[in-house]
């Protein structure tokens, strides 16, 4: 299920050079600091289920992700900071220039995700976790991995990540408002209401 557009083989190659070299991690690091710790912590393992857990993801699927929320083309939640100021991913997106988001993005494909410490899982749900790892193997491990817990296809780490984050984000989807791709979206489309809960009870047992 992977969520990224295609971006030009050089952009990509760029990418993968810029995911080897120290000094851009170092850079990364710093402005991973001044504009995203806030939420998601120096490291990218966000302490609350307010932000996803982006620690370990893919260099190209930070950058992809940023860059939708500079177009616009990704809906973003109002964010109040510790200041009381109100902002958006999209606004803190758009303060960055191609070489920022890139070593950002190089930055946290370096950092290792951590597993988000959910709450225990109602009864009711605990009830679907085996149904969930049956789905995802049906559905989802091609692109995410051995029980969602790959990046390597340029796809989000779903085991471990905050249940929150996973109920609104499969919300944005089932009502369109967030961007798709086709080959997700035929898989997707086939899950009912329960399946849903299933696969997120799975990813955040």
């Amino acid at each position: 299920m992977a969520f990224t557009r295609l971006l030009s083989p050089l952009l990509f190659l760029i990418l993968s050079q810029i995911a080897n070299a120290d000094s851009t991690t170092h850079s990364g690091a710093a402005l991973m600091q001044k504009y995203c710790a806030e939420c998601h912590a120096k490291d990218g393992n966000s302490p609350t289920d307010k932000a996803p857990r982006i620690a370990g993801f893919s260099a190209l699927l930070i950058f992809d992700t940023l860059d939708q929320f500079r177009h616009g083309d990704r809906p973003a939640p109002i964010i109040r900071l510790k200041n009381q100021k109100e902002t958006t991913m999209q606004a803190i997106a758009k303060n960055l220039n191609d070489g920022e988001a890139e070593a950002i993005a190089a930055f946290l494909s370096k950092q290792q995700f951590k597993p988000a410490l959910n709450k225990p899982l109602p009864v009711r749900l605990a009830k679907m976790i085996q149904q969930g790892k049956q789905l995802h193997q049906d559905l989802c491990n091609d692109c995410h991995g051995e029980y969602g817990s790959s990046a390597q296809d340029d796809a989000p780490i779903l085991l471990g990540q905050w249940r929150n984050y996973l109920l609104n984000q499969f919300e944005q989807f089932s009502l369109h408002k967030r961007y798709i791709s086709k080959r997700m979206k035929r898989k997707f489309s086939k899950l009912s209401s329960q399946d849903k809960q299933a696969l997120i009870a799975f990813y955040t047992q």
